[in-house]
This record gives structure tokens, C-alpha cells and sequence, in this order.
């Protein structure tokens, strides 16, 4: 949407005082996230310069009679972002609210989704949108639609129009990313296909889900420079118990395989993961075995989120057994280990070399990037490496994160 409105004459403004026109794409994925949505509103809607407040995005698709009380101008759904500056042209001061049931929602709607970070290393190309799978604590399926995806050919077409510009990294995102299928190509032959393009650059692939990875994916991706070697793969349990009540479709036996068989082939491979703790059925001894589990697959990096209740969703009508200091407690106790798993991880790579494109430079002389296994490297040195892939051999952990030398 960004490089849409500059497309069409739009200035980006340094700071919203000065701005005449303020674009909030929100998320909905957990309470927390909505709040944060409508204080970004309501500080919006007191900017001195009376700016117009374009409100689109998960939380608009679903709110969008709550945000109409806050006398916003402009309100979008998800499915009516590329009509964005038709939108904008038709507003003559009477409030325009366009949502409707995305669930019927058939066909990608394509926009321009790269985006550059302004160091021109990395940019996002977002191949599928939707999911149909109905995890019962997930508002997603009601806000982003079924599942449906970009073409191949336009996704190649990117691809090379990209790396032409000086792109390095490429993430492919999704809601559901695994699930890609354009009708003529499944997500293992739309990685063949880009396999198989010219050019020095590496992809990286965005969250999984663990069930549609198998080993013809992990057997392409694992120690192929055309790759980034990562997989975020969401477990949200260590318990079957409370991944059958989440209605997810493996079990912690088959996600163990697969964190197996991924590390055989490079025991240095990096997976992360998502984790909810809290979920109303997670009773103590259900919240033990999820630990204990957790422990033994030893994720690189955890994302861990209290469970949030979403309205319309099956969770929300289950009898909660979980207190608020329980909820507390198991946070701070999957928090304690995915540091430890963290630095742990860290230490593997000492003394080893990674390939670094390196990003930004701050102030105290460093040089930031981030490596083939998707973890942030610093290099001290007074040369300016934006832009620019060098081979780094890491010496040490300083403050939690990862510190190297140049070697070529």
C-alpha cells in the first residue's frame, strides 16, 4: 500500500503532526493487537492537521462498526486494498466504509507487497493469502478468507524483476504458505521453479504449518544455498491433548519426526516456533507435558503468546480452567527456556562461518545483518557493508546476539 500511494503521488510525511493522510493497516490475531489498533486511531484522529484516517486490515474486516464510532473516514476490508486509491479519490468528506464477507472471497487479489526496509537486501513477495483449516482459537479464516493463491508465472516474474534491482533476499509470505496451489502448481513445485532461476539470491520462506512439510520440502531446502536454512514451523502445544481441542492437524510425535529428519541432514538447520500458553483446556499436568516436550526439540527462538480470546471462534466458548496467575506463570516459565534455547543455539555457531547481507549500520560502528540460518550478526569495522553478502565467522555472544569477523 505504501509504494502504491507514492506511485500515485503520495510524500511520506516524517511525522503524523504533518500528515494529511494516515493509512493504519491493523492486525487482529490477538486481543492485544486490537487495542493497539484503536489507540493508533484515536492518536490518529487528534493529529492537529485534521489528517483523513484510512482504517483496513484484519481488524477493520471484523470492527468495523466499532471503528465507525470513532468518526473515522475511511474504512477498508482486506479484500479491497488494491482499490485503495480509487477509494481515496472518491471521498468527498462523507465517511466511506467498504467490507465485505471475504469469506466468499475466490480469486488473489495482487498487490505490490515488496518491501525494501530502504537498504535494498530483502523485499516480500506474498504468494497466497486465506486459510480454510479452522484452528479453533484463530480468527483468521473470518478475516483473510479461504485459501487462494498467486499465479506461478507472476510470482517468477517478480522474482527475476527483483533480483534484476538488486534484491538478495526474498521472502515468500502467506497466511498459509505451505498451502500454495495456483491450480497448476503446489508450493514443492513453485520452490522448484524458483530453484531452478538464475541469479545470486536466497530465499526465505515465512511461518508453516508443520503438517504440510514433508521431505521431498525438506530435501530441497536443507543445505541448498538457494535457500534460507529456516523453517518457522507453528506448534502451539507440546501436548496432543491440547492440539486436538486447537483442532490442529499433527501430532507432537509427527512434529518431532520432522525436526528429526530436518536436523540429520543439518543439525544446524534453525527452527523456531509459536507457542500459546493459556489455552482454556491446558490443565497443569497438560501445560508439564507440553514443557517437557518443548525442551527436548530445543527451538532456536520461541514466540510466545498468552492465550487471547477471539470472538466467533470455537475457544471462545470453552470453559476456561486456566487462572490469570497460571497464564502468568507459564509465560514466564516458556520465556526462561526459550532463552536458554536461544543462547544455546548462539553457541553452536562459534568458530563457525555464516553468510551474512548485511542491512544497516548504527551509530556505535557496527555492521547489522542477518545470516542463512535467520539469526542477527554484528561485525565491528568502519566500512559501510550495506547492501552487500560477506562471509562472517562468528567469535562470540555479546548481549544476546551474535558478533563475527569478516573473512571474505
Amino acid at each position: 500500500m505504501h509504494d502504491l500511494l507514492v506511485k500515485n503521488g503520495a510524500i511520506n510525511s516524517t511525522t503524523s503532526n504533518d500528515a494529511d493522510l494516515i493509512v493504519i493497516n491493523t492486525c487482529s490475531v490477538t486481543n492485544k493487537a486490537d487495542k493497539k489498533s484503536l489507540y493508533f486511531i484515536r492518536q490518529s484522529l487528534k493529529q492537529p492537521k485534521h489528517p483523513v484516517v484510512i482504517v483496513t486490515g484484519c481488524f477493520s474486516q471484523w470492527a468495523f462498526a466499532e471503528i465507525k464510532k470513532y468518526g473515522v473516514q475511511i474504512i477498508i476490508g482486506n479484500q479491497y486494498k488494491n482499490d485503495l486509491i480509487a477509494i481515496i479519490n472518491a471521498y468527498q468528506k462523507t465517511p466511506i466504509c467498504k467490507v465485505s464477507n471475504i469469506r466468499e472471497q475466490k480469486k488473489f487479489s495482487y498487490e505490490n507487497e515488496q518491501t525494501s526496509h530502504g537498504d535494498l537486501t530483502r523485499a516480500y513477495i506474498k504468494i497466497q493469502d486465506g486459510c480454510n483449516y479452522m484452528c479453533s482459537y484463530c480468527l483468521i479464516p473470518y478475516v483473510r478468507g479461504p485459501q487462494r493463491s498467486l499465479a506461478a508465472k507472476i510470482i517468477i516474474a517478480q522474482i527475476n524483476k527483483l533480483v534484476a534491482n538488486g534484491y538478495q533476499e526474498i521472502i515468500l509470505t502467506g497466511v498459509n504458505t505451505a498451502g500454495y496451489n495456483d491450480g497448476k502448481y503446489d508450493f514443492y513445485q513453485l520452490l522448484k521453479l524458483i530453484n531452478e532461476l538464475p541469479g545470486e539470491f536466497r530465499i526465505r520462506i515465512s511461518s508453516v504449518e508443520p503438517f504440510q512439510i514433508t521431505k521431498k520440502h525438506i530435501d530441497l531446502i536443507v543445505n541448498n544455498p538457494r535457500f534460507c536454512q529456516f523453517f518457522h514451523l507453528c506448534l502451539q502445544s507440546g501436548c496432543d491433548q491440547t492440539l486436538k481441542s486447537m483442532n490442529r492437524k499433527y501430532t507432537i510425535k509427527t512434529f518431532s519426526e520432522t525436526v528429526k529428519y530436518i536436523r540429520k541432514l543439518n543439525p544446524l538447520f534453525s527452527i523456531t516456533t509459536d507457542i500459546i500458553v493459556g489455552y482454556p483446556t491446558e490443565s497443569d499436568a497438560n501445560f508439564q507435558t507440553s514443557l517437557t516436550n518443548i525442551k527436548k526439540i530445543k527451538f532456536a527462538k520461541m514466540h510466545i503468546f498468552p492465550f487471547s480470546v477471539r470472538d466467533h471462534t470455537v475457544a471462545a466458548k470453552l470453559p476456561n480452567i486456566v487462572t490469570p496467575n497460571a497464564l502468568i506463570t507459564r509465560g514466564k516459565i516458556m520465556e526462561t527456556l526459550d532463552r536458554e534455547n536461544q543462547k544455546l543455539y548462539g553457541e553452536k555457531f562459534i568458530n563457525k562461518s555464516v553468510d551474512v547481507i548485511f542491512e544497516k549500520s548504527n551509530l556505535a560502528g557496527w555492521q547489522i545483518g542477518h545470516s542463512e540460518y535467520y539469526f542477527r550478526v554484528k561485525v565491528k569495522t568502519n566500512k559501510i557493508l550495506t547492501g552487500k553478502k560477506y562471509r562472517v565467522k562468528i567469535t562470540e555472544i555479546k548481549n544476546n546476539e551474535l558478533v563475527g569477523i569478516i573473512i571474505k
